[in-house]
């Protein structure tokens, strides 16, 4: 008998699609300079090691997602962790059950990358995974429900699962050339394999992707650059920003993640990485050990147009002490609340549109 248990979310969603793809729309366009960015948890982001658990995670986030008050539109992620470039280079992935993969350094010492070349990524187990993945994701639902790329991390992070991240560092200082090689080998692959999954997704593809609000129209490719929180910004000018924004260059601009507290690195932006159009941060500690600063992140990007990811705590009145903090009349926000339950979505989506409605003066 053929499984046919989830169409009934491809239902729901035909239905729901439309609402959410106007928010999104009236949020490019300026008409709502803001969106609010609920979704359920789930087991997405662990264990799953074949298409099939893959799917079945990421429908039931989705069917969960669609009865919760949000402008987000629910996507289908080949999430398989977040070595999938290192693996490219011969790094080993450890499964642990419930946990999401790891990835073990294969190199140990600076000299041991001096002159390393582009590996074949077509020889990658778990880049055949990822596009075995979107396959699966296509043959179930087609178009019905978009797909994002696999998690991207920048050059700098798989840099730093590849080589010992103390080499990795080091070798920034003193064999910037070496690095710089091997960094932009990094770029090239995310480059080509991120062709290669737009390509099988076709009309089903949707940007930035993991971990941004993804939507009609919206452009560019998610990348995750946690390093940005540890780095100087010499380093940061040198290295990751630079090749972060010749990933965004060639796909329409780049939608920058980093764990931590990065707001030192945001007025580096502009200068060094134009082509970004929007960051992800964390603002307090329901989400983040060491979390921004609102106030920074509002001074750094008002007015750059680079509209920003605030992920923070549920709790009602925290979060909406943190929003105010944030607010400005040349600065597009997406709040993004920590899910609690269903009810207090509700509240939290409630009093978000009355808080930001009433500041952009966007009430009917």
């Amino acid at each position: 008998m053929v499984d046919r248990s989830w169409l009934h979310v491809v239902e729901k969603y035909d239905k729901i699609r439309p609402i959410r793809e106007k928010a999104g729309q009236d949020f490019l366009s300026g008409k709502r300079p803001y969106m609010i960015f609920q979704t359920c948890p789930g087991n997405i982001w662990r264990d799953n090691s074949t298409p099939e658990e893959s799917f079945a995670g990421n429908i039931a986030v989705i069917e969960d997602s669609l009865a919760v008050p949000s402008d987000d539109l629910p996507v289908l992620e080949p999430w398989f962790g977040t070595g999938v470039y290192a693996n490219m280079f011969g790094c080993p992935y450890v499964w642990r059950n419930g946990e999401a993969p790891a990835t073990h350094y294969r190199y140990h010492v600076l000299e041991e990358i001096e002159g390393i070349r582009k590996p074949d990524w077509t020889q990658s187990e778990i880049a055949q995974l990822v596009l075995e993945t979107i396959r699966y994701f296509k043959s179930k639902t087609g178009d019905a429900i978009p797909i994002i790329l696999t998690d991207t991390q920048s050059a700098s992070d798989t840099a730093t699962l590849i080589l010992d991240a103390t080499e990795t560092f080091i070798g920034c200082i003193t064999e910037p050339e070496s690095m710089m090689n091997f960094m932009r080998c990094i770029n090239s692959l995310i480059l080509e394999f991120s062709s290669a999954q737009r390509d099988i997704i076709g009309d089903a593809f949707l940007s930035p992707g993991h971990i941004m609000l993804s939507n009609k129209g919206f452009t560019g490719i998610s990348l995750s650059d946690d390093n940005l929180a540890v780095a100087s910004p010499a380093i940061a000018r040198e290295f990751n920003l630079p090749l972060n924004d010749e990933i965004g260059r060639a796909w329409g601009g780049v939608a920058i993640h980093s764990c931590g507290k990065w707001t030192h690195m945001m007025p580096l932006l502009k200068e060094y990485c134009p082509s970004c159009i929007c960051i992800d941060s964390a603002y307090d500690h329901d989400i983040d050990p060491n979390p921004n600063t609102p106030e920074e992140m509002r001074d750094a990007l008002a007015g750059t147009g680079i509209y920003s990811h605030l992920r923070m705590t549920g709790d009602t009145s925290k979060m909406l002490e943190i929003v105010k903090r944030a607010l400005h009349p040349d600065l597009k926000l997406i709040i993004h609340p920590k899910w609690v339950d269903l009810a207090t979505a509700e509240k939290n989506y409630y009093e978000l549109e009355a808080l930001l409605s009433d500041f952009y003066g966007t009430k009917d």
